[in-house]
């Protein structure tokens, strides 16, 4: 009889397995459930206690997550190309908890719930 081996992780960082970058074959598979669409600097893609309809997947420029309640520094996370959006929010159909825009113009690939 064959024992398998159990499947180990191989992100190295909690970081890497909070915030993944997906491979352009992922990127593509994507692209094919969404829609393309070209974002200008500083554009607001959710906005916090607003519906979230959509997640983003970053392909060109990055995408900034803010407070809700404009507090802080800045972001308080920053995604780049092959990056992605998304909150349990979406999930659930709650409202945004965060306000998330273009940090840069750019391209990300919309999809819907």
């Amino acid at each position: 009889m064959t024992t398998a081996t159990p499947a180990v992780p191989t992100a190295t960082s909690r970081t890497e397995q909070l915030f993944p970058i997906l491979t352009p074959a992922q990127v593509a598979r994507i692209a094919t459930h969404g829609r393309v669409r070209r974002v200008g600097d500083d554009e607001v893609l959710v906005e916090p206690g607003k519906p979230v309809a959509h997640f983003f997947v970053v392909t060109e420029g990055r995408v900034e997550v803010f407070r809700p309640d404009g507090t802080g520094t800045g972001p308080e996370a920053v995604f780049g190309p092959g990056q992605f959006t998304g909150e349990v929010t979406l999930l659930s159909g709650r409202r945004g908890l965060a306000r998330i825009q273009a940090g840069a113009a750019g391209e990300v690939i919309e999809v819907g719930r």
